[in-house]
């Protein structure tokens, strides 16, 4: 209720508030006029209606019609003062005052009336307020009005009481009166006037001035705001980057963020009012200085120090930027340790691929070269075997046939250790233990190695199985061996260890170790060592830094090729008189499956036979001698130099064939297709399969298909001719 009542008092002060104020304009001085006379047309409004009460009251009733007139005037000239026009107001409002003062005056006492008084009021409010042309004619209808007065009560138009002797001398002296009060009336109007308007004008200008002030002070607060909030965001972005920040002025750090500290491993505190220069590397820290006071923004790399001496790689960028009024210089700091890390890790890789892939194209040719030397040691063999029957009585010859023989043994041997470096050679993979392996190996050379050679060899025990070729394995531990050995010239140390690691701690030189448990197999001597020139070509096969007669260059190569062909890892650490550590890491067995060992021949007595044997061999040499070899058993023999003469050959005498042996490498079509297209013709037959090499799965596929034996490259005749038998028979 009370808050009802409180809202219409406010409304009705509004209401008053409306009708009662004067128009409002864009111009003070006219808002100045316009205020002032709306008092004194509110104050004669209000004076005449409570006048003309009075006289109302005390029955002078036609004063109070002369008084309601002028209430009524005065409301017109509120009326006309609202609708904007103040000059016409104005003037029309002392038009209005001169003629109630002349009526009252008039039908008053005359000149001697306390209205007469009003005269001066009105020239001097008039002054304050007319125009001068306005003014002057409102002095000027002010002296006719007083003129007018005076003449009626000389001619007896007023009734004038006897005590006042109004003359002509009484009109000149208001008239002098109304003279003397205009002009100086005016001049004070006037100089009242400029006052005034240099009192707007400084007022204006105060104001201006004022608000202007207020700008500057508000722009002013803005920007303190606003660089604030700057230097706020600027904190908060610097703090919430991962790169280090510092902002130095003269080489004087003045701020950083908390990336940089945490890469300095310090506080904030600790780097602000540092100079730039005790962050830097002595060695690079006037090149450094140089780019760093350079205009470019250019990123730059270059090593920072920490308070405690350690120094990182970072890679830095300059800019000046304002701060706090001031340029200074913001430094952002990278840090590329492990950019750096995988840049080293790419550069080690990348040289391990060009060495396999070198490596690589030495195994292609070497694994050709031993397919040749093959064929050739077979020949060499197979005529000494057959000389060796002929000449039974000669001992002289046969004891050269023996040497032949074993110096083919060698050659073979050599084929063997090419085709392992190849990863060409036949893996008889097995389960087994290292320590029992290691444990052999040990036992043999304490046996062969000169007792200057201190051997030791410790092993990790419980470690889990390898699945490998053991004889491989021996073979290639034995070369790290040998070539110890040699490299200590019958004295020193040579020691065996075998441990158990994780994958990751070589992953960064070998990353397929990644996640693996590796078998880690260090051979170390003390000998001579090498460079880096010679530790770079040690596993080229025929590479050796020994004299002549004294290696075939082929150890190591063997060593490479054992290691890769069951996906190991292998590294070397030497330096020039410190000696050598090879490094050999294998997968730890999980599950390995079974696989079928190759079966030993046997040895006995070579039975011969009446039977037909398709021969096919591309070398003219190599045939010529099996089938001699054949022939001298007791078998028929026919020949074929490529797959296609085979298989016309065999179309031909289909009936007459007991067995087919051949090459897998044939011109035209090689020998799996030679098999395969006797087989769909008649899947009984019998075949022998003869190669230097064969992929496992290739030869279990070939063998599944119905190819009866393989035999591998080099070979001898007894065994050849065991094997032939044993086919035969079925056995």
């Amino acid at each position: 209720m009370a808050r009802t009542q409180e809202t219409k008092s406010s409304g009705l002060k509004k209401w008053l508030a409306r009708i009662l104020a004067p128009p409002r304009s864009a111009d003070d001085e006219w808002n100045r006029l316009a205020r002032i006379l709306n008092i004194i047309l509110l104050y004669g409004l209000l004076a005449s209606v409570v006048v003309a009460a009075a006289t109302a009251a005390s029955g002078q009733y036609h004063k109070t019609i002369e008084l309601a007139a002028g209430g009524a005037s005065t409301l017109l000239l509120l009326l006309l003062l609202r609708s904007g026009r103040l000059r016409s107001a104005i003037f029309l409002t002392f038009l209005s005052i001169l003629a109630l003062v002349t009526v009252l005056l008039y039908t008053g006492g005359g000149i001697h009336d306390l209205a007469a008084m009003l005269y001066p009021v009105i020239i001097v409010i008039a002054g304050l307020l007319l125009r001068p042309k306005e003014f002057a004619a409102i002095v000027l209808l002010a002296m006719l009005s007083a003129t007018f007065i005076v003449l009626s009560e000389i001619w007896g138009l007023i009734a004038w009481s006897e005590q006042f002797n109004t003359t002509i001398y009484v009109l000149f002296n208001i008239l002098a009166i109304f003279t003397l009060a205009a002009v100086p009336v005016r001049l004070l109007a006037n100089d009242l006037r400029n006052n005034m308007t240099r009192v707007q004008e400084n007022e204006r200008q105060l104001r201006e001035s004022n608000l202007k002030l207020q700008h500057e002070i508000s722009e002013r607060e803005l920007a303190d705001s606003a660089l604030r909030e700057s230097e706020t965001r600027f904190r908060i972005l610097a703090d919430s980057t991962f790169e280090g920040l510092f902002i130095s002025e003269n080489d004087i750090i003045i701020d950083a963020n908390s990336s940089l500290a945490k890469m300095f491993g310090c506080d904030i505190k600790e780097i602000i009012g540092c100079k730039v220069s005790d962050f830097l590397d002595r060695e690079t820290a006037e090149i450094v200085l140089q780019q760093f006071k350079s205009e470019s923004s250019t990123p730059y790399e270059h090593q920072l120090k920490r308070p405690d001496g350690t120094l990182i790689p970072v890679e830095s960028r300059n800019k000046m930027i304002p701060y706090q009024g001031r340029m200074v210089r913001v430094t952002t700091i990278h840090d590329i340790s492990e950019r750096r890390r995988h840049e080293e890790e790419y550069r080690i890789m990348e040289a391990e691929i060009r060495q396999n892939q070198k490596l690589e194209s030495l195994g292609t040719l070497a694994g050709g070269i031993a397919h040749d030397f093959n064929n050739i040691i077979s020949i060499i063999s197979g005529h000494a075997a057959a000389l060796a029957d002929k000449l039974k009585k000669h001992a002289d010859a046969r004891a050269t046939l023996h040497t032949i023989n074993e110096a083919a043994e060698r050659g073979s041997a050599m084929v063997r250790q090419i085709l392992t470096f190849a990863r060409k050679s036949e893996a008889d993979f097995r389960s087994l233990q290292i320590q029992e392996l290691v444990n052999e190996l040990v036992k043999m050379l304490r046996v062969t190695f000169p007792r200057t050679i201190e051997i030791s060899h410790s092993c990790l025990q419980d470690l889990p199985p390898l699945w490998m070729d053991p004889s491989q394995l021996h073979q290639a531990l034995l070369n790290l061996c040998i070539n110890a050995r040699d490299a200590m010239a019958g004295t020193g140390k040579l020691e065996i260890a075998t441990s158990m690691i994780d994958g990751e701690e070589i992953a960064c030189r070998f990353p397929a170790a990644a996640g693996k448990r590796l078998i880690h197999i260090r051979i170390s001597d003390t000998g001579m060592g090498m460079d880096e020139a010679t530790r770079a070509r040690i596993f080229e096969p025929f590479f050796t830094t020994k004299g002549r007669g004294r290696g075939t260059g082929l150890g190591l190569a063997v060593v490479y090729g054992v290691v890769r062909a069951h996906s190991g890892f292998i590294e070397v650490d030497s330096q020039i008189g410190r000696g050598t550590s090879f490094s050999l890491y294998f997968s730890a067995a999980e599950s390995p499956a079974s696989l079928t060992a190759k079966a030993d021949l046997d040895t006995g007595l070579i039975a011969g036979g009446s039977e037909t044997i398709l021969l096919v061999e591309d070398e003219e040499d190599l045939r010529e001698l099996l089938a001699a070899v054949l022939h001298d058993q007791g078998y028929g023999i026919l020949m074929a130099r490529d797959g296609l003469e085979a298989l016309e050959r065999y179309r031909r005498h289909r009936g007459d064939i007991q067995l087919v042996i051949t090459d897998m490498d044939l011109p035209k079509i090689n020998g799996a297709a030679v098999c395969q297209a006797i087989l769909s013709s008649d899947p009984k037959t019998k075949i022998i399969l003869i190669s230097g090499f064969l992929e496992t799965a290739l030869k279990n596929s070939i063998l599944a298909s119905g190819v009866r034996e393989f035999l591998a490259k080099p070979y001898t005749m007894p065994q050849m001719l065991q094997l032939v038998r044993r086919v035969l028979d079925g056995n």
